[in-house]
């Protein structure tokens, strides 16, 4: 087999994180081996950086929420159980009528109940977050998946005019459709480059 190796290169990396920087997918079918995830600091101050994984194995079913009802704050409403636990991050894979949500955005879920919970825009621990209000009525496609994502490193400082070596001597294995992301402290300010072997059996 081929040793297929790549680089990665993101450019100020998002500040968002309900949209960080996709620094590699991995396709369909291929496990990837992650050799180097370097972070640099490109700004006059120190920044921090969150790296994580998005583990495609673990990813939700789609939730439908129910059809016709009036949302008025940040309470959504599903069809059935939907499974969601707090401090699921979850993604709006369909969205019609409803403000304040948006397609390929990453929320929170907080405050679960059965067939009911609501999202934020952030978290600042386990159970809480920034609510979002959400306002409109809820069409019958209305939709999401629930993503399971694990922190390689949280708020890991780099210094003014210095670089973080967030993986490197180790090996970070990926399996097929696996994400690797990095959300910085401040936007146009930090760089990322990984170092892929792809395709490995």
């Amino acid at each position: 087999m081929a040793n297929n190796f790549f680089n990665k290169i993101v450019k100020n990396v998002s500040a968002d994180s309900n949209t960080p920087s996709e620094v590699y997918a991995v396709p369909a079918s291929k496990k990837t081996i992650v050799i180097e995830l370097d972070v640099a600091n490109r700004s006059t101050s120190s920044q921090t950086i969150d790296v994580e994984i998005e583990d495609f194995s673990a990813k939700g079913s789609a939730v439908t929420l129910s059809n016709g009802t009036s949302v008025s704050s940040n309470t959504l409403t599903s069809g059935t159980a939907h499974n969601l636990t707090t401090g699921d991050r979850i993604q709006f894979t369909h969205v019609t009528g409803l403000s304040g949500v948006a397609l390929n955005k990453q929320y929170w879920v907080i405050k679960v109940a059965t067939n009911t919970f609501k999202v934020a825009s952030s978290h600042t621990n386990a159970s809480a977050g920034t609510a979002l209000t959400v306002t409109g009525t809820q069409a019958a496609a209305n939709s999401l998946n629930s993503l399971a994502f694990v922190y390689i490193v949280r708020a890991a400082p780099i210094p003014i005019g210095g670089a973080l070596k967030v993986i490197a001597g180790q090996k970070l294995v990926l399996e097929a459709q696996d994400k690797l992301y990095c959300t910085a402290s401040a936007a146009s300010s930090v760089d990322a480059i990984a170092s892929i072997l792809e395709d490995v059996s």
